[in-house]
């Protein structure tokens, strides 16, 4: 028993995942950005950028300071060039300090912004006094006391940049980690997510193999019902075969005794029992035959075999088939057709002659007064020909919930334990069946108590006639035979239908050797000379299809007699072994005197003229 796997949402999943991980990374990417940010911004405001300013400024301050000093002590006081320099210089680091950005957070602090304003005082008073050609030396004094007594905040002035330095320093320090910290957490948060990532897809590769190897078996759980399946048919079809011969052979003998019976002088009560049971064995004959049908239509054993068909000849016969029937029910049989006599098509016609037989058949049973038609036409649909084949009758007619299940197999328009009409309810469904076969279709239209008509639509392929046909080159009044009739051997192993065979000949004027298998007959193809044989095939010790390999051996003359299969196998595999072996001819049980007249008026014809085309 295979394993069902609960179904589980992995693209959701994935999708989920894989959209947390894509979140992740872009916030990874911006708390980078954001860290670079803050590194242009804290390399625009670097700490040497704060305190270089200050400590210069500091310098310069204490150099001025040590030069005015010198210049006031010296006892002839020497150029003022050099200490207009140094002033100079000391007013330039005044307004570095004043104008660097590096040093706005520096003057954010109001004492060292009141010590740089009090240095600039100095400074600008400096440049005051030495303005003059002769320096104002008191105002000089005055302001030397002034600056060095201001030496201790020119020292603080150096501190406060150097602690702000080392607070920012901290800060960048502080800032750097945070952020590290964050790009840590979302790192080892993608690494999570990446692990529980990756061993999902393993879980889902492991049950994917799982899945597989449940594939697997369940592959091979239906190949080997495949497997059984196919034994099962085939021994369906031997089945069928089997019966079909089981049932058809005392059938065989049944109908063709009831057909010499009725052809003898009876009473009229004699004839009347004899005409009953002769109906009752077409009935039944008819039952095993849709029966048999729907198996092998179920069993894909039927094909159709596409032959030349002349439309004109092939009406005439169904109309021949049917005018006693009509004749019998005092109901009008009328048969039309629109397309000109010598029209030739190419179609399957024992497969359409069994549609036609079916649904004329209910059209004849469920009208019991009226008509009945059938017309043929073709009509031009979508740039193709087609053949309509229209069966209308004045019957019972049908409601739309019958018209619904018609074509289901056992549906019986007239149901139930009170029903006035037999039958299986299988004929619709095989001629539907056999329609698309001959890729057609059949249509019903009905309305109750008005009658229905039914229409068979199949392609109309036109065909050039052929150069000889049966109508033409198989002589219609018997074979050419000596006076003394033909030599016929019969290789029959039922008893029933060797008396019916060898009667049925008789009253032909035939003269048959009965043979009750097939080493029989091959030995009886040794010992005498025959025209024509009839071989059974399913027989004890030999059966048919071994004979007739064993007589196609044999030397001529004899391996050239025509064999005609006489067989209650109605699948095509049998008419395809039957004609590999060497067949000539297959007709199928029960076998009718105009059938066997007809058939062996063709072999006999085809063995003088190989060109001549043997009826289906």
């Amino acid at each position: 028993m295979v394993r069902r796997f609960k179904s589980f949402p992995y693209g959701t999943v994935l999708f989920v995942f894989s959209a947390l991980i894509a979140l992740a990374m872009v916030a990874l990417l911006g708390f980078e950005w954001t860290q670079r940010q803050a590194l242009i911004e804290q390399g625009s405001k670097r700490v040497d950028s704060v305190t270089a300013p200050a400590f210069l400024l500091d310098r310069e301050f204490l150099r001025f300071t040590n030069s005015l000093d010198v210049f006031l002590e010296a006892r002839r006081p020497p150029p003022t060039e050099e200490l207009d320099t140094r002033l100079d210089i000391f007013l330039s680091k005044v307004e570095t300090v004043r104008e660097s950005p590096g040093s706005a957070l520096l003057l954010e602090d109001p004492e060292v912004a009141r010590s740089v304003a009090q240095m600039a005082a100095f400074g600008q008073r400096a440049e005051r006094a030495l303005s003059d050609p002769q320096p104002n030396l008191p105002q000089l004094r005055q302001l030397l006391e002034e600056m060095q007594a201001f030496t201790a905040d020119s020292l603080a002035l150096g501190n406060s940049a150097d602690l702000l330095g080392a607070k920012l320093l901290e800060q960048q320090t502080h800032a750097l980690l945070e952020q590290n910290l964050q790009i840590l957490w979302l790192t080892g948060g993608q690494l999570v997510l990446l692990l529980i990532l990756a061993w999902s897809l393993v879980w889902r590769s492991r049950i994917q193999r799982r899945e597989a190897q449940a594939l697997m078996l369940h592959n091979a759980e239906l190949d080997q019902a495949r497997q059984t399946a196919d034994r099962a048919n085939l021994s369906k079809s031997v089945f069928l075969a089997n019966m079909s011969h089981e049932l058809r052979t005392p059938f065989n003998g049944v109908m063709g005794l009831l057909g010499l019976l009725s052809k003898t002088n009876l009473d009229a009560e004699q004839a009347d029992l004899v005409k009953v049971a002769n109906e009752s064995a077409h009935h039944l004959s008819r039952l095993l035959n849709d029966t048999l049908d729907l198996s092998a239509l179920e069993a894909g054993s039927i094909n159709v075999k596409m032959e030349p068909v002349n439309l004109s000849d092939f009406l005439r016969t169904i109309e021949t088939t049917f005018r006693p029937v009509a004749a019998q029910k005092n109901l009008q049989f009328d048969v039309s057709s629109m397309i000109p006599k010598d029209v030739w098509m190419e179609s399957d016609s024992t497969r359409l002659r069994q549609i036609l037989f079916n649904l004329l058949h209910n059209a004849f049973k469920f009208t019991q007064q009226g008509r009945v038609a059938l017309t043929a036409r073709s009509v031009d649909d979508a740039g193709q020909k087609w053949l309509e084949l229209e069966i209308e009758d004045s019957g019972i007619g049908m409601n739309e919930e019958a018209l619904g299940q018609l074509f289901q197999r056992f549906f019986q328009v007239d149901s139930g334990l009170s029903r006035q009409f037999s039958g299986a309810g299988l004929g619709l469904h095989i001629s539907l069946a056999l329609a698309r076969r001959l890729k057609g279709d059949i249509t019903v239209q009905s309305k109750v108590s008005s009658g229905s008509i039914f229409t068979v639509r199949l392609p109309f392929v036109l065909l050039d006639a052929p150069s000889s046909s049966p109508a033409s080159s198989v002589p219609r009044k018997g074979p050419s035979e000596p006076s003394g009739g033909l030599r016929i051997l019969v290789a029959e192993d039922h008893p029933v239908n060797q008396k019916f065979i060898s009667m049925l000949l008789q009253r032909l004027g035939h003269n048959a050797t009965l043979c009750e298998n097939g080493e029989v007959a091959l030995d009886a193809m040794h010992a005498g000379d025959y025209d024509v044989i009839l071989m059974d095939i399913h027989m004890p010790v030999m059966d048919g299809l071994k004979a007739t390999r064993a007589i196609r051996a044999l030397p001529s003359p004899q391996s050239d007699v025509p064999i005609i299969a006489l067989t209650a196998d109605v699948l095509q595999e049998a008419r395809d072994q039957a004609s590999a072996a060497g067949v000539d001819a297959f007709i199928t049980k029960p076998v009718t005197q105009e059938d066997l007249q007809s058939v062996m008026a063709a072999v006999l014809a085809r063995a003088k003229s190989p060109d001549i085309k043997l009826p289906s």
